[in-house]
């Protein structure tokens, strides 16, 4: 079980120097070990209706999820579109479509 390395990226924000000219902004990005999943299918069916596809699921350690929202696996970005903590065996399930995705619809 957790045997996938999958890459939890947080983005950062632009921010400004002394003089008033933009730094770009830095992205935070760690490892941690994941289960990877299906989608449930009625989850899939009403996110299709919304206009956009979910593609693939993980679990992790809910103690190793900050809030990040951008999963890295397998050379493929995700955005993660809606979390699930559960709490019994503490575990977070991180519901995600394709990085970009957003943009196609």
């Amino acid at each position: 079980m957790f045997d996938e390395v999958i890459y939890l990226i947080k983005q950062g924000e632009e921010t400004q120097n002394e003089e008033g000219f933009p730094i770009p902004a830095q992205d935070a990005k760690r490892d941690v070990f994941a289960n990877e999943k299906s989608i449930r299918g009625n989850e899939f069916y009403i996110a299709s209706q919304s206009g956009y596809t979910l593609e693939v699921m993980f679990e992790v350690h809910s103690l190793d999820y900050e809030g990040e929202t951008l999963v890295e696996y397998e050379s493929k970005r995700y955005r993660v579109v809606r979390t699930y903590e559960r709490k019994q065996d503490e575990i977070t399930e991180l519901i995600c479509r394709a990085y970009g995705s957003e943009l196609i619809s």
